[in-house]
């Protein structure tokens, strides 16, 4: 069955993150119920499975809270927020996928958070 890992992530986007980065975003943690609004990038996240459609908003009872990810706008700063909260069964490191496509649009820099497996007794930081 596999185990699951936990991600939690919060970053500022750059001001001149394309749409189609932020409708995927969106379409991620369920705000789209179909693909109408999202092109997958061309990534290679986007090509191992299916499973990133739903990733942001993965859960299970083996880690404390719930999924909680969102993605805010500011409109004085101009730029978007997005905070992420949820667990996975990682088959195919989606997370260090997910991670690498992320950073490429990140305006944060050095620690943005971290990841978690099921067994582990410390998390894995990470950094931009």
């Amino acid at each position: 069955m596999g185990m699951y890992t936990e991600l939690v992530l919060s970053i500022e986007l750059n001001e001149d993150v394309p749409s189609e980065v932020i409708n995927t975003l969106k379409f991620m943690m369920n705000r789209y119920r179909d693909e109408d609004h999202v092109t997958p990038p061309d990534h290679k996240l986007f090509k191992v499975s299916n499973r990133w459609r739903y990733m942001l908003n993965s859960w299970s009872y083996y880690f404390d809270g719930f999924s909680n990810s969102a993605l805010q706008y500011d409109s004085i700063i101009n730029s978007y927020f997005l905070v992420i909260k949820c667990n996975l069964k990682n088959y195919e490191n989606e997370i260090e996928l997910f991670l690498d496509w992320i950073k490429g649009y990140s305006k944060t820099s050095g620690f943005v958070g971290y990841s978690r497996y099921e067994e582990d007794t410390e998390p894995t930081l990470i950094y931009f």
